[in-house]
């Protein structure tokens, strides 16, 4: 289950299933290294529900960043699950990024991705070792 709750008080909730929660740390991660308060976490913080950003005719309208935010935690998970090399996250995130009009991919570094992942794996490790009905409470 995935809950976020804004800092007015209201919140928004999904049953993920076990898998998806390792996207959402992806987009957790990436959103808060690299400051992009229009991605995942910055629409629902704004007032979008989980419901909304899951629907693929309302994301396309909502700018370039969210779709930077989408590319950067996919290709996270792909480093994450050894499908792709840490080395090779830049020149993944620059090639993806060509193809959507407005995107300005961050100044990163391979200081800055080995960081992002080795964040990504501990939280992704403590959401695994949660016991059932407990949670993982992240702050954005």
């Amino acid at each position: 289950m995935l809950t976020c709750i804004r800092e007015d008080g209201t919140s928004t909730t999904i049953n993920l299933g076990p898998d998806i929660p390792n996207h959402d740390i992806a987009h957790y991660v990436v959103e808060k290294r690299f400051h992009l308060r229009n991605g995942f976490y910055g629409k629902i913080q704004s007032g979008m529900t989980i419901q909304e950003l899951s629907d693929k005719e309302v994301i396309k309208n909502l700018g370039a960043e969210i779709w930077l935010s989408e590319i950067m935690a996919r290709n996270l998970q792909s480093i994450g699950s050894g499908a792709a090399k840490t080395e090779e996250f830049i020149e993944l995130i620059n090639w993806e990024a060509k193809k959507i009009d407005g995107i300005k991919v961050p100044k990163m570094n391979l200081t800055d991705i080995e960081k992002i992942k080795e964040n990504f794996d501990q939280l992704c490790k403590k959401w695994n070792l949660i016991p059932e009905n407990d949670e993982l409470i992240l702050l954005f």
